[in-house]
């Protein structure tokens, strides 16, 4: 019992830490929701529009701690963290994720040295789990990315249809935003209030692919801008380009659905030697126990993880074929 008395005294100083953390950040949480309760009643009084989403936190909130904020502001890494959490329309700030990820890694090393002497071990795991609330993130703006990009023809075809009915290209911005789904209804909410509060189109339309970073999009919006400035029938150009999007998808099917063979056998072939380590040990403990516990079996392990690791990123490069 008493081995574990370090390990509560840490669980302790670390709730006393992020209670202080809590309670720092309390009056300026209250205050944004005061402001943004005024601003919501001014804006509703002024455009008579309940449906109105009003946004007062500003993009560049990086922590709810003023001075922490201002430090965070001048860091690039900051910046593009607060992009990366944007795109996966996440409510955490750049600085609860550090934290979250700091605490995680700290509790995993902790862990790993209840079981093992290996610093090895415990900072492998450390690293492994101060990563997972990235990889989280990551992972909800690639979903969020992919289900834009699936949207993307349809509200194509919906602005062309508004074109081809006589609407305003910035009305058929706003039937975007009321008629199609998330995420692609907010994107386009954005870009149409920031036109319809003084920004140029132009400027809109960028802001717009800088937020969704999609090849596809950018497309769009280049067609757009090169119509302005030339000329020409914008409802058929934008109906080509939800037709050229289309066939995009087609041929990507075509390609899994042909590779698909191939792309089991490479993941399969990565998973072989873990499924071969573990098998080994369920079957026949003495055998591996020198890999286990011994610290030079540790290291041959690190160097077997590291390799399997470069080895599937390398496989996942080859399969990824960009059309």
């Amino acid at each position: 019992m008493l081995e574990f008395i370090p390990f509560f005294v840490f669980l302790a100083c670390l709730f006393m830490v992020y209670a202080l953390y809590l309670i720092t950040s309390r009056t300026s949480e209250a205050k944004r929701t005061i402001l943004k309760e005024r601003l919501a009643d001014a804006i509703r009084s002024s455009v008579h529009s309940k449906d109105l989403e009003v946004q007062l936190v500003r993009r560049e909130l990086l922590s709810e701690i003023p001075w922490v904020n201002r430090v965070m502001l001048g860091i690039q890494v900051t910046s593009q963290m607060k992009k990366m959490i944007d795109q996966a329309a996440s409510e955490v700030t750049v600085m609860r994720l550090i934290l979250f990820s700091l605490t995680a890694g700290v509790l995993a090393f902790l862990a790993v040295s209840m079981i093992s002497t290996s610093y090895l071990m415990m900072f492998f795991f450390a690293i492994v789990a101060t990563a997972l609330p990235f990889v989280h993130i990551l992972a909800k703006r690639r979903k969020r990315l992919n289900k834009f990009l699936q949207l993307l023809p349809d509200a194509l075809d919906l602005m062309s249809r508004g074109l081809s009915a006589g609407h305003a290209f910035t009305e058929a911005l706003q039937m975007v935003s009321t008629e199609m789904p998330e995420p692609i209804a907010s994107e386009f909410r954005k870009t149409y209030d920031e036109q319809n509060l003084g920004l140029s189109l132009k400027l809109a339309l960028e802001n717009m692919v800088e937020r969704v970073p999609l090849l596809d999009l950018r497309m769009c919006v280049t067609a757009v801008l090169i119509q302005r400035e030339t000329g020409g029938n914008l409802s058929e150009l934008l109906e080509k380009v939800a037709h050229t999007i289309r066939e995009r998808f087609k041929i990507m099917e075509d390609l899994k659905t042909m590779t698909l063979s191939s792309r089991w056998s490479a993941w399969l072939l990565c998973a072989l030697p873990i499924f071969l380590a573990v098998y080994v040990t369920l079957m026949n403990p003495g055998y591996m126990d020198v890999m286990w516990r011994d610290p030079r079996g540790h290291w041959l392990l690190a160097i077997a993880a590291i390799m399997q690791i470069l080895g599937m990123l390398m496989v996942q490069k080859i399969m990824r074929i960009k059309i």
